[in-house]
């Protein structure tokens, strides 16, 4: 299946996806909307507005470009009030010039081959670009030892990104995890397009906040995660239930340090 086809799958399960992602940290939004330029904001791939509704606030006018009619139904509901575009920013063309555009775990579902023209084609002079994602770093290293198996036992061994290991209490700052993950970070800037030099050199900044599941809710999110929905059912249900069955095993819930890594350019 292609990046263009796996990012479809979300919408297959918009209101199971609404309920067990997580969003934000409010903080991030104060800040990229104290930072942004004048003018209206920008949000690509908003999916059912996990990040939406931290920057919808009186006074920001807020563009929600969304391809998913499943999702933005959901969005519509969530953030209403917001301007919500049902396309991809491909096949979209900016109406205005914006002071930041922000994309919350979708940018990198944005064509490689178009994304800095893309996002400079959107921002005014000086506007802020600002992609994030969401990083899960799994507190008990047993537990992340054997989930590790659960999915290289389900050949998942080339998606384990959406899990790392940390060696230090859930809250707490692991400096080789911490270099390891940045590090990781700046080695997708190029590909994302933040490295072109119509854009200033990228600024990364990380925030950190905690979050547990129990095994159901955990089964539950991982069951909106694209790599197991492009899966064939039997295959997808044998994962997710070796998973949970882990952490069943190891005391029945699974704590995350979440850190949010963000990247920051402006447009010359």
């Amino acid at each position: 299946m292609s990046v263009r086809e796996r990012r479809t799958v979300f919408g297959e399960a918009a209101d199971e996806y609404d309920r067990v992602r997580p969003g934000y940290p409010r903080q991030l939004a104060d800040d990229l909307l104290a930072e942004a330029a004048p003018g209206p904001v920008l949000e690509v791939g908003a999916g059912t507005g996990k990040a939406t509704a931290l920057f919808a606030r009186p006074g920001v006018d807020l563009t929600c470009v969304e391809p998913d009619a499943r999702m933005a139904r959901v969005l519509r509901r969530n953030v209403p009030g917001v301007t919500v575009v049902e396309s991809s920013l491909e096949e979209w063309q900016p109406d205005r010039p914006y002071g930041l555009v922000f994309s919350a775990q979708a940018w990198h579902w944005v064509d490689p081959a178009r994304r800095a023209d893309l996002a400079l084609g959107a921002l005014a002079t000086g506007g802020l670009f600002a992609p994030f994602w969401n990083l899960f770093l799994v507190a008990d290293p047993a537990l992340h030892a054997a989930l590790a198996e659960v999915d290289a036992r389900h050949g998942l061994v080339e998606d384990t990104s959406h899990r790392f290991p940390a060696t230090g209490n859930a809250g707490t700052e692991n400096a080789g995890t911490e270099n390891a993950m940045r590090a990781e970070f700046e080695q997708e800037l190029p590909a994302a397009g933040l490295t072109d030099e119509r854009f200033t050199a990228p600024e990364i900044r990380r925030y950190e906040r905690t979050l547990s599941y129990d095994a159901r809710a955990y089964r539950d999110y991982l069951s909106t995660v694209s790599m197991y929905r492009i899966l064939e059912p039997a295959a997808a249900e044998a994962a997710l239930a070796d998973t949970a069955s882990a952490i069943e095993q190891h005391g029945g819930h699974i704590t995350f340090l979440v850190v949010t890594d963000v990247a920051l350019v402006r447009k010359r």
